[in-house]
């Protein structure tokens, strides 16, 4: 900007002028000047926007292929580790790479991780000790293989992520070995949950070849896609620059009588209990009131010149900031809530109203932006949607949001013709805690109770809920047979059954738990909750601690 303005005066002398020699000089050294300048310019950013492009895509590939793999590890960990790996890493403590490879367990594990693995982009899995040793892998001839100095499977045992980008006919860094096709290879370690800490790694691959083609085809199309449009701005530059020459003093004056616009309009917004930017038409800042230090920390002094998008909170996405544009330029004016970020990096949420300034002849000149910090209402509103779907003690879904989502998943499970379960659990021996130790002991007991559930059931899609007083319930969406079932009830009774320290009490506790299937024991939500609740009883009845089944209706 500074050095249009040094060339400003040069511009206007070129069109004040009468004298055609000198005018025919500014024009012609301004075109030379805008063509030659621009041209460069058109290849370097086109070369820029396909390296960011290929940077971006690759560093989205890989964070992509590392939460898959994350994914993965954590269905390989539930359906496999308690009865396959974790054994086998057992049995092979202090064995030889010879003893290791001969595991009788390890083509029974193959085939079971085959079919985990069918329809997904992982073709190779391994699994290491804490050795580093490779007590399994789909290519049976790696098994054996000392990993200890592989810089992946140390992260791992550190408790460490790690992914990493391998290109076909390239030396792998972790595995030390050229590959054949593009692939995104990650280490994730595998915790015990009973102890937090690694009790392995696994080592997933997933291909990457046909992506990283997508991305280098789509690299080039974007280079050349954006030469050819610049190509075309390049050759309309000449007339573009004529008329910008003719605009110049107009322009000048126009901006002349916009700054005096603003210094009218101060008078009204700096007292003014909402907060006001005003923004020229490339949304630079160019004037605040004191409600808008009030309510974002910055002093006007640090904000002028600058551009709005300084108060981003990350919130919102392009998308919301490219409609929001796109209803300005066409409506002029655009109202909705905006989550932004003050000085002091406190997230404030604000009601903002812009409205779009035109000159006389509709062109854009300003942008004026007034808003208000609703922070402490939308607050409030959440308070509010909390205490009606979640249990105040415990903080899990109470008996509303549960019979919502009960609602939700038996309908989804009905459309994609799949299985679900439900569990009833009624603690035992809850009441002599109430009785003896005081209700506020009791309190403390169910809080600690309803981490142990949540603790036992990982999936996002899982729900745990309070029915009240001792009884909750879990709900194990998409799951495929009983006994999947039956083994998250049982790492129930397990965590239940340890004991609780509370203040200076030791408590022992357990649990009933009665299960219910979709759609075997009820094809509705009250059929479902009917046969759980009634298996649950069975459990107290056969001695608590337990297990029950529904029966069939």
């Amino acid at each position: 900007m500074q050095f249009w303005k040094s060339r400003l005066p040069e511009l206007q002398e070129a069109s004040e002028s009468g004298k055609a020699g000198v005018g025919g000089r500014a024009e012609f050294k301004l075109l030379l000047f805008f063509t030659t300048t621009s041209l460069v310019a058109f290849v370097v950013v086109a070369v820029l926007l396909g390296y960011v492009f290929r940077t971006l895509a690759i560093d989205g590939l890989i964070s992509g292929y590392e939460s898959e793999h994350v994914n993965h590890a954590q269905v390989l960990a539930n359906e496999m580790w308690d009865d396959d790996f974790g054994p086998l890493i057992l049995s092979l403590a202090g064995k030889s790479a010879a003893d290791v490879k001969a595991a009788p367990q390890i083509p029974a594990i193959l085939k079971k991780v085959s079919r985990l693995l069918k329809g997904t982009k992982i073709f190779k899995i391994k699994v290491y000790d804490l050795r580093g040793m490779t007590i399994f892998s789909t290519e049976p001839g790696q098994i054996g293989e000392d990993k200890s100095s592989n810089a992946g499977v140390m992260d791992g045992l550190r408790g460490r992520n790690s992914s990493r980008l391998t290109h076909r006919d390239q030396f792998s860094a972790f595995e030390g070995e050229v590959q054949n096709r593009d692939l995104v290879e990650s280490y994730i370690p595998r915790y015990d949950p009973a102890t937090a800490k690694v009790s392995g790694v696994f080592e997933i691959y997933g291909d990457a070849t046909s992506i990283l083609s997508e991305v280098d085809r789509r690299q080039w199309y974007m280079v050349f896609s954006v030469i050819g449009l610049l190509t075309l701005l390049y050759l309309v530059l000449s007339a573009i620059v004529k008329s910008a020459q003719d605009l110049i003093v107009q322009q000048s004056q126009e901006r002349e009588r916009a700054q005096e616009a603003l210094r009218l309009a101060s008078t009204v917004f700096l007292t003014m209990d909402e907060a006001v930017t005003v923004t020229n038409a490339e949304n630079v800042i160019v004037s605040v009131n004191p409600a808008f230090s009030v309510i974002t920390g910055y002093p006007a002094s640090e904000v002028i010149g600058k551009n709005p998008k300084l108060l981003a909170s990350g919130a919102h996405s392009a998308e919301f900031y490219r409609e929001m544009w796109e209803k300005l330029d066409t409506e002029g004016h655009w109202h909705g809530e905006i989550q932004n970020r003050s000085k002091s990096g406190a997230l404030y949420v604000e009601w903002v109203s812009i409205k779009k300034v035109c000159s006389n002849k509709g062109v854009p000149t300003h942008y004026v932006a007034v808003f208000s910090d609703i922070s402490e209402r939308k607050a409030s509103e959440q308070r509010m949607q909390h205490l009606a779907h979640f249990d105040v003690l415990t903080g899990l879904a109470n008996r509303t949001l549960f019979s919502d989502r009960l609602r939700q998943t038996l309908a989804k499970a009905r459309r994609d013709k799949t299985h679900m379960a439900l569990m009833f659990i009624d603690l035992d021996k809850f009441k002599p805690v109430n009785d003896e130790l005081g209700h506020h002991v009791g309190d403390m007991l169910l809080k600690l109770v309803a981490n142990r559930l949540a603790e036992c059931v990982r999936r996002e899609s899982d729900t745990v809920g309070r029915m009240g007083g001792d009884e909750f319930v879990v709900m194990l969406p998409e799951i495929e047979t009983m006994q999947d079932a039956m083994t998250v009830a049982g790492k129930i009774l397990h965590a239940l059954g340890q004991t609780f320290e509370i203040a200076e009490h030791v408590i022992h506790i357990s649990c009933s738990i009665g299960i219910a299937m979709f759609p075997e024991h009820g094809k509705d939500e009250g059929l479902l909750l009917k046969s759980a609740d009634a298996a649950m009883y069975r459990a107290k009845e056969r001695g608590r601690n337990c297990v029950e089944v529904a029966n069939h209706p």
